[in-house]
């Protein structure tokens, strides 16, 4: 029995499902362990708190990416949702989606420097032992650089319906 090839876009999905269960479930451990310390010994682990908040940092930015992955961001949809199937609705579908491509790009900058800045002159400390804060800070140009190569990509598809005039299955 042969095995099916899965294209490198289905792997980065299933990476990314992955990812998105690890970090929630140990989240959620993390935190139930933290409460039983807290309320049956009256103690904590110092490093839990810091850690659970990055944690909620990444798994927002892989919720983000999974979202955008499946067109289901958040999206103001109140001129499109009313026009009718044709040119106008694809063109406005392109317009939106190379919008979010550029200001995904421009966030990807953003976080870039200020990763970098992180990463050179260390100013935030460690986040907990072990884990500088540029570590943690490096999530956000990654995600917005995947975001922005599928909003990328849902304007090309976008473009050439449009000037196909086809509507997307």
């Amino acid at each position: 029995m042969m095995k099916e090839k899965k294209s490198p876009l289905a792997l980065l999905a299933r990476l990314e499902d992955g990812v998105l269960i690890v970090i929630l479930m140990g989240m959620v451990f993390l935190a139930f362990i933290q409460i039983l310390l807290r309320n049956i010994f009256g103690i904590g682990l110092i490093w839990v708190d810091p850690l659970v908040r990055q944690m909620l940092l990444w798994v927002t930015m892989a919720g983000a990416m999974v979202a955008t992955r499946e067109h289901k961001h958040i999206a103001v949809d109140a001129i499109t949702r009313y026009l009718p199937p044709g040119r106008i609705k694809l063109a406005t579908g392109f317009i939106c989606d190379a919008f979010a491509t550029i200001v995904c790009a421009l966030l990807v900058c953003s976080t870039f420097r200020v990763f970098f800045m992180e990463f050179q002159e260390p100013l935030g400390g460690n986040i907990m032992p072990g884990l500088p804060v540029w570590a943690s800070l490096l999530t956000l140009p990654v995600a917005f650089g995947v975001m922005t190569l599928r909003f990328l990509r849902f304007s090309i598809i976008s473009l050439l319906h449009t000037i196909k005039g086809e509507i997307p299955p």
